[in-house]
């Protein structure tokens, strides 16, 4: 069977190119691969090595690198001789270099695959392209709940020209989530590398924790040392930098020196700006904004720093039509009947006289227009623009109701002289025996047996201190959360946690507990302390009234009587109503009342009007709040209708996937040797197998990793990864299929059919390759899996037509072999045939695809054009980019190729 200077290929390593047999005994044989300078020795019974024999017409490279063209083939002592009418040559002399990638060429030479590779190739080819042709690609892969205003937000800005957009939504809403999935999408389609995100030094954790977790981006964290020893920016393509540390001199000049793709700024609000005078974090992001094409900005408190702040913010997206204060000042005052205009058509009111000739002057074929179309022109025409977004409680539903409960208790006497009165149980030794909020919370835990609770505390003494003794005095199994622990050790306890048959039905949180991490499958919620801030109030109860929550959440909070934990829960729910809904005016009130309070609250001063004055003023500030509303902006932020149809959408896209997926998972697996074990609870684990049939898939640990596609699971589950069709490994995997030679060349049976025993179909895939930047998304237009050929043994022939109305069954290989062999004659020139037939069909897709590309971009194109016409703010700039991009698709289409990609041979059986 083998002979000293014949060639050979591995079936397992293709890209060794053409071995040499060195050297065979009754039991090995030694191949030697000059293109790699490797040896590799095989059992001579069952090696994976493929005999290489060339074919009359067939041209191959030679050592010398020249072509040769084969006429006849002889063989002679075992070793083949080519001939080209002047002359033979040995085997022994082709080209090292060789590598028979080419779907007819494998299939020729025996490198025939499974058939269940050809079944996965063929579908992840079509999985591609209907991925890649999604109007929301990037934005059902990460792990989030599919919110209306969210998923909104993320589109519109991604759609067209690269974001440069103000994320202005309410505490609760989202501002995070939706900056992630704006950088989720821009990613996976490759339209930005270079990110830098630019927080308040409590929130670096936070951000880092939060990127991985949801959207699988894996940022690095800027550190002055870095800096100092000259590494700077150069270890990654994504970077998280402390504010404080990015407006230092050596920060600046680092930050600065860089070229970026996106620029994300949280806490936007703190950077400070007056016309004569900027602080530091604002003239750095001011130049950072100059250079960068993206730019976004999270605040949730816009209205807070007046309109001067307001201003400074758009300026540093929009420079062009935010030129001067004075400008927006006028600009923005001109926005409110129009804002008001708006709220009433949405509601359905009559309109005034006033608004009703406002309507008629500024959209004269308003009468033939929707009142869904009507806003749209009006958001279009008078809207605030794609600058800003800001959506409010007020229009986003789906909150829950907070029912909270102040609980007075007797005062232990050890916390009678307390220094702390705020936390008189700290600095004592075994408080917990004699605090009456202990034996409290151990009856409150036993009447509501079924249900989680979430405890935070200051600080995580205290959370160690009621672990230990409800463990130990009570046998009540706690889930802990606290600063001194790691990231690991975070997750492991928020997933005993999160885990509903055999998991802590109390997490027992220090303050980090309200940063960062959101819990809201729970909705029982015990204060056990109050801190002396009422947006730390807010943040502690927003890990379970977060949009999506379920249930009502009911607030729990123990004090003592005639204490200044009484009188300031009193205060905080009475005055600065803190308890009942999210209040954005508490804080800047408790400011503004802050010695009063500590007299009162701490002092025990008598201060009779304290509760009312502030009551007082909280509702003015309210009114105030609400009359600033702004529909138009709201609407814009958010469209009810649109928005919640395109979520559920989105969620019936989801719900077929995960079907599909699950299915691509088992065969993936199944075919490149992967391991993969079923878990309960819908979750599984993936790790790599003895006998991959690859040597490392870069996105699959060597220990491997959890998993599921329940897209609930996940979001209670941080300790499991959250697979979806736009994760890294799956989309590893389907480039794994698509860009090497697995699976192109395959051959099947089938056992029913009209045929002679022994006929074939034969079975032609063609994808489309078009070179161009992964950011324009020209599969949109010319999809890669572009055409399917199937001749039918009696030579009918089928287009897209590649069911063949039953399962092609596997046959071993060395059958596979031998039937090809037979039916090589006769088969070959039907494939060439064939395959000259589908690349004539080049022009007319290039063609399709041409006019499919000047259809959808005219229409985006003709929008602009008439919103600039009647808004001169809208500039001529994204008209430009919009008409740049439309050509440099049409231009790359135009040079696209029509290649062979597969080829299966059918026998009937």
């Amino acid at each position: 069977m083998y002979a000293v200077g014949q060639r050979w290929i591995s079936e397992a390593e293709a890209d060794l190119g053409l071995g040499l047999i060195q050297s065979v005994d009754f039991r090995m044989v030694t191949v030697y691969f000059p293109v790699s300078d490797e040896s590799r020795t095989y059992s001579a019974q069952g090696a994976p090595l493929t005999r290489i024999r060339f074919a009359p017409g067939d041209e191959v490279p030679l050592q010398d690198g020249s072509l040769f063209t084969v006429s006849e083939v002889t063989e002679i002592d075992d070793i083949l001789f080519y001939g080209d009418g002047d002359r033979d040559i040995p085997e022994t002399m082709l080209a090292a270099s060789i590598q028979l990638n080419a779907p007819a060429d494998r299939l020729f030479t025996g490198q025939i695959d499974n058939n269940n590779l050809f079944e996965l190739r063929q579908s992840a080819l079509s999985r591609i392209a209907a991925l890649r042709s999604r109007p929301y690609y990037g934005l059902l892969g990460a792990r989030t709940s599919l919110l209306p205003h969210q998923l909104h937000i993320a589109e519109q800005t991604t759609q067209d020209a690269l974001p440069r957009v103000l994320l202005a939504d309410e505490v609760g809403l989202g501002k995070t989530i939706e900056a992630g999935l704006i950088m989720h999408r821009l990613v996976r389609l490759q339209r930005v590398q270079r990110i830098l995100v630019l927080v308040p030094d409590h929130l670096v954790h936070q951000w880092l924790v939060e990127m991985v977790r949801r959207f699988n981006l894996h940022f690095n964290v800027a550190t002055e040392a870095d800096f100092i020893e000259g590494n700077g920016f150069s270890g990654g393509q994504m970077f998280i930098c402390p504010l404080s540390l990015a407006t230092t001199d050596i920060g600046a000049a680092e930050v600065l020196s860089e070229d970026w793709d996106l620029l994300v700024v949280d806490e936007a609000h703190h950077l400070h700006w007056i016309p004569d005078a900027q602080d530091d974090g604002y003239r750095l992001v001011d130049q950072l904004a100059q250079t960068t094409p993206a730019v976004l900005l999270l605040t949730a408190t816009p209205e807070q720093l007046g309109i001067e702040g307001h201003y400074a913010r758009l300026r540093l997206l929009d420079p062009e039509r935010y030129p001067s204060l004075g400008a927006f000042i006028a600009q923005q005052s001109k926005y409110r009947p129009y804002a008001e205009l708006a709220g009433a058509i949405e509601s359905g009111e009559t309109l005034s006289n006033d608004q009703q000739a406002l309507l008629e002057s500024s959209i004269p074929d308003f009468a033939d227009m929707s009142s869904s179309r009507l806003l749209d022109a009006l958001i279009d025409r008078f809207g605030p623009g794609r600058a800003l977004y800001r959506n409010t409680r007020q229009g986003v539903k789906g909150f829950p109701q907070r029912l909270p409960a102040i609980t007075p208790l007797p005062l232990p006497e050890d916390f009678a002289e307390a220094t702390d009165q705020l936390h008189p149980h700290i600095g004592l030794y075994d408080w917990c025996s004699v605090d009456p909020r202990v034996e409290w919370l151990t009856e409150l835990l036993s009447q509501n047996k079924s249900e989680k609770f979430i405890l935070i505390t200051h600080d995580a003494d205290t959370v160690l201190d009621l672990e230990r003794h409800l463990w130990e005095k009570n046998g009540i199994p706690c889930s802990v959360f606290h600063e001194h622990m790691d990231m690991v050790e975070r997750d492991r306890a928020a997933a005993y946690f999160a885990d509903h048959e055999q998991g802590a039905k109390l997490l027992i949180c220090s303050e980090i507990g309200s940063e960062g991490r959101n819990f809201q499958f729970a909705s029982q919620m015990v204060l056990f302390d109050l801190p002396f801030n009422c947006d730390l109030i807010e943040q502690r109860i927003g890990r379970l009234d977060r949009i999506g929550q379920k249930n009502d959440i009911r607030i729990h909070i123990p004090v003592f009587e005639s204490h200044a934990t009484e009188r300031w829960a009193t205060l905080l729910h009475e005055g600065f109503n803190c308890f009942n809904h999210p209040n954005p005016t508490a804080q800047p009130l408790l400011e503004e009342f802050e010695a009063r309070v500590k007299s009162f609250v701490l002092a025990d001063l008598d201060d009779a009007q304290l509760t009312s004055e502030v009551s007082d003023k909280r509702i003015l500030l309210e009114k105030q709040y609400e009359e600033g509303r702004d529909r138009l902006l709201e609407i814009h932020s958010c469209p009810p209708e649109r928005a919640r149809q395109q979520a559920q959408d989105m969620a019936i896209q989801h719900i077929e996937d995960e079907a599909e997926l699950n299915d691509f998972i088992e065969l993936f697996a199944d075919a490149f040797g992967l391991e993969v074990t079923e878990l309960g609870g819908d979750c599984i684990t993936i790790a790599p197998g003895d006998h991959m049939l690859v040597p490392d898939l870069p996105h699959l640990p060597e220990d491997g990793f959890m998993a599921t596609t329940q897209r609930d699971i996940a979001l209670s589950r941080d300790d499991v990864q959250f697979l979806s069709w736009e994760h890294p490994f799956i989309d590893q995997a389907l480039e794994l299929l698509t860009s090497s030679a697995v699976g192109n060349a395959a051959v099947g049976y089938i056992e029913n059919h009209n045929f002679t025993t022994g006929d074939c179909f034969i079975q032609l895939q063609f994808a489309a390759h078009c070179p161009a930047a992964r950011a324009l998304q020209v599969e949109r237009f010319l999809p890669p899996d572009a055409m399917h050929l199937t001749m039918t043994p009696t030579g009918d022939l089928k287009v897209n037509e590649p069911d063949l109305g039953q399962f092609v069954l596997p046959l071993k290989r060395g059958t596979a072999r031998g039937l090809v062999e037979q039916k090589e004659t006769q088969v070959r020139p039907l494939i060439s045939k064939l395959e000259k037939m589908g690349m004539g069909q080049l022009d007319k897709m290039i063609a399709r695809a041409a006019s499919k590309v000047d259809e959808a971009y005219e229409t985006r194109i003709s929008r602009l054009k008439a919103l600039s016409a009647s808004s001169p703010g809208t500039h001529e700039s994204m008209i430009a980019a919009l008409s740049h991009e439309r050509d440099q698709i049409s231009d790359a289409i135009k040079g696209s190729q029509l290649v062979l990609d597969s080829v299966r041979l059918v026998f009937c059986g």
